[in-house]
């Protein structure tokens, strides 16, 4: 019987981050991950932004995230010799006056000044906008699978590449023990899957389908993102990525044409030339009712825990409750009553 601190299942964004910040509490574990098994990780757009919506507000907990995620990211782009923490900021173009006078009043309303500033940048050709609009240098993207293909090869001797079976999952107030294994804590980390785990499917997952298009950009120049009711991040080469759609219906992995003829509309909004589609994504987003993450351990149950729910800013959340989560594992400490799913206790039964 091999023995070790925790079993993470899934090998996704949460599982991966996880497994960083056990490794650097000295905690032995081991991720179950099927590759055969879509995931949401590996089709994202993987954006993080300080400022959100349509009104322009500041993420949550924006200091704490913004703070972490950078260095975060950036010690695992030196431990793995890769490349793919991209924090190239985001320009929101001012589509008139009247947009640039509404969006100067939220600035000042929501006192952005630290996260956004006012400015006129070089968009190129191939946008349809002038250059003056709202900036965020601390924007910018994550390319996942880099992301995941490296702390996977990094991780080579702590992934089991199989489908995890929960009905052979045994625990007691010692541990838990899953066939030749055992441990004294599982987490759960299996994104939209975790909505069919019978130990956590009473939380108020909302799952949220979405859809991006990777392709060219005759005459792209922005070495940032753009963001004018849809996004656009450079890949470079004249090569971009349009995202994203939102939708709570057809759950599933499958491209649809909807998605992309919607896209492609959005797209034609934003440049005033075609975008060459070459592929489309689609994954399911692990939302929330609450657009919180679930982060903590099972009110009866108490060596089962999970850590889901980070949705479309996964990116931002996961390194920062990550962290608090493996130390909770590993010194008892307090993970944010907001995430901590203690919130949702009364709906167990």
């Amino acid at each position: 019987m091999k023995k070790l601190d925790v079993i993470i299942v899934g090998g996704g964004l949460a599982g991966t981050v996880l497994a960083w910040h056990l490794r650097e509490l000295d905690q032995s574990f081991l991720i179950f991950d099927n590759p055969e098994r879509p995931s949401s990780s590996r089709v994202a757009g993987g954006l993080f932004n300080p400022v959100t919506g349509k009104y322009l507000a500041k993420t949550w907990l924006v200091e704490e995230l913004f703070e972490y995620l950078t260095p975060f990211y950036n010690n695992i782009e030196n431990q793995t010799g890769s490349s793919f923490f991209h924090k190239i900021g985001l320009h929101r173009p001012f589509s008139g006056q009247a947009h640039k006078e509404s969006a100067l009043a939220q600035l000042d309303k929501h006192d952005l000044k630290d996260w956004v500033s006012v400015e006129n940048k070089d968009l190129g050709k191939a946008f349809a906008s002038e250059g003056e609009g709202l900036f965020s240098e601390n924007a910018g993207y994550l390319d996942l699978p880099v992301f995941l293909d490296a702390s996977k090869a990094f991780f080579m001797n702590q992934i089991r590449e199989e489908e995890f079976q929960i009905k052979e999952l045994l625990w007691d107030e010692a541990g838990v023990q899953y066939k030749d294994v055992s441990a004294s804590k599982i987490i759960f980390c299996d994104g939209w899957a975790g909505t069919g785990n019978a130990y956590f499917s009473w939380l108020p997952f909302n799952p949220v389908k979405g859809e991006t298009l990777v392709g060219k950009v005759q005459d792209y120049e922005a070495n940032f993102i753009v963001n004018q009711g849809k996004w656009i991040i450079p890949l470079g080469e004249g090569r971009a990525r349009l995202g994203a759609t939102y939708s709570w219906h057809e759950l599933d992995f499958l491209p649809s044409e909807k998605a992309r003829l919607d896209l492609l509309e959005a797209g034609s909004k934003i440049l005033q030339v075609p975008f060459q589609v070459e592929e489309q994504h689609a994954g399911v987003r692990p939302a929330t009712k609450d657009r919180r993450p679930f982060v903590g351990f099972h009110p009866v149950h108490k060596n089962l825990g999970i850590f889901n729910g980070l949705g479309a800013k996964g990116v931002s959340l996961a390194p920062y409750f990550g962290r608090q989560l493996a130390r909770k594992i590993v010194y008892g400490e307090v993970i944010q009553p907001e995430a901590n799913i203690e919130r949702f206790y009364t709906l167990y039964s």
